[in-house]
């Protein structure tokens, strides 16, 4: 559908997407038939039964449309009362996260038992956290043996490479993750009904910023032509190794040899791209002095402020829902990233000396199995880990952006599983942030820098 503006072309108007309670009830039906398998896998094949007590999973808030996650454990203890569960709030950003769970793990690593009020069974960990809990010592493998039958199969392969460290399977992944990009179709063309999604390389994109990005013209907002998230957090790094990768660099990391596979010249190239463009719009001013900004880049987008925008599909469904505000955001549509995405998402881990190792693996098991994964996305918005959902006819149909999705978490690379990595990212960043504000020029000593940080230093 379109709508004629005042001026110039037709304004296509993103479809909002609702959701039929006839499909929500399936969506339901659908999972409480899965958890009813997976009781009776358990009683079918002889195994111990389930530990009682309560479980405890630290997680990060669940910000999804009726919190999905919460729902999930809501079901699971109405079918497992004996063994309930529930989630311990942690801090909504990555690095925060991050710090909480630590401080988590190495007390109960230090003192295993002598708080069981705080203690944890199961940690919903960035991807990025995993094989920094397993190289300390705070995770207990999952038991593959005691899986149900396909179940690891089922999984995305980038998702599940990404519960891997060392050879061994240390968690399941709760939720993946792959940036898009969102592009204003008014402004850029919109792909018709049936079509390929448009493909935008770097120049393109750099190309079409530079002839429409700038001060706002007949009342309109100065517009930027490309928001990422390039504040001191996380999300740079996200996006500088985005940028590497894109101009062809494979590796960044040998994790057999803990060593940095730096090549300057192919590091630098596409920094330098971004660098040179800046002065004519290509992002706005302060671009690097706003941490967390995933929603800052949602608001500039909706409002008219970008013509691209890098973030998570999470953002296509605060886009196009019913209430969505401004009620009639700006026509856009998505397709792949100009180059790989860095995956994302969580995985979920025991915790090396909970009470209840067979309770928490069911439930973590239960939470990854195929209704549960198509639960968290038809409702929640969160990208699947399993193939067989990305494949779900149904979903395809109510949600023609899942087989895009299914590219891009496809096309996702995993960021380096080192024990150190947080150290790593935060001299990442920092050096691509400076080559940003510059020339494009990463520091002298940037790959003794980053070595050291993968020892710790």
């Amino acid at each position: 559908m379109t709508d004629p503006g005042p001026t110039g072309p037709p304004v296509v108007r993103p479809r909002r997407w609702r959701v039929p309670s006839g499909f929500l009830l399936g969506v339901a039906l659908g999972t409480a038939v899965g958890v009813v398998a997976t009781v009776g896998w358990y009683a079918a094949t002889g195994e111990q039964p389930l530990e009682r007590g309560q479980l405890v999973i630290l997680s990060g808030k669940d910000t999804s449309p009726g919190s999905q996650r919460d729902e999930l454990v809501k079901l699971w203890n109405e079918l497992h009362p004996e063994s309930p569960a529930r989630i311990r709030p942690a801090p909504v950003t990555t690095d925060q996260q991050h710090s909480e769970m630590a401080a988590v793990a190495q007390a109960q690593a230090t003192e295993p038992g002598q708080d069981p009020d705080n203690d944890v069974d199961i940690y919903n960990l960035d991807v990025t956290f995993t094989a920094e809990f397993a190289a300390a010592g705070y995770l207990r493998p999952i038991d593959e043996s005691r899986l149900g039958a396909g179940h690891l199969d089922a999984f995305v392969p980038q998702a599940l490479d990404g519960c891997r460290y060392q050879g061994s399977l240390w968690a399941l992944p709760f939720n993946t993750d792959a940036g898009l990009l969102f592009y204003r179709s008014d402004l850029l063309g919109a792909a018709g009904p049936g079509s390929a999604h448009p493909r935008f390389d770097w120049d393109a994109v750099i190309d079409r910023g530079r002839a429409l990005a700038g001060p706002g013209r007949a009342g309109q907002p100065a517009m930027a032509g490309y928001v990422g998230q390039f504040g001191p957090y996380e999300g740079l790094t996200v996006n500088g190794m985005e940028l590497v990768w894109s101009a062809g660099v494979d590796q960044l990391v040998d994790e057999t040899q803990n060593r940095v596979v730096f090549e300057r010249e192919r590091w630098e190239r596409r920094l330098r791209d971004i660098a040179a463009a800046r002065p004519s719009g290509l992002l706005v001013g302060d671009a690097f002095a706003v941490p967390g900004d995933e929603g800052r880049s949602l608001r500039d987008f909706r409002e008219g402020r970008a013509l691209f925008m890098r973030n998570w599909p999470l953002n296509y469904r605060s886009l196009t829902a019913a209430d969505a505000a401004p009620a009639a955001p700006v026509p856009f549509e998505v397709t792949l990233l100009p180059g790989p995405s860095a995956l994302g998402g969580q995985n979920l881990a025991i915790a090396k000396h909970t009470r209840q190792p067979r309770a928490a693996q069911a439930l973590v098991e239960f939470l990854t199995r195929k209704e549960a994964q198509r639960k968290l996305f038809a409702l929640g918005g969160f990208a699947p880990t399993r193939a067989d959902v990305y494949a779900d006819p149904q979903l395809r149909e109510q949600f023609p952006y899942l087989p895009l999705l299914a590219d891009a978490v496809g096309q996702a690379r995993i960021r380096p599983r080192v024990p150190h990595y947080f150290q790593f990212s935060r001299v990442f960043r920092e050096g691509v942030r400076r080559a940003l504000e510059g020339d494009g020029s990463l520091p002298e000593n940037f790959e003794a820098q980053l070595n050291q940080a993968l020892q710790g230093g």
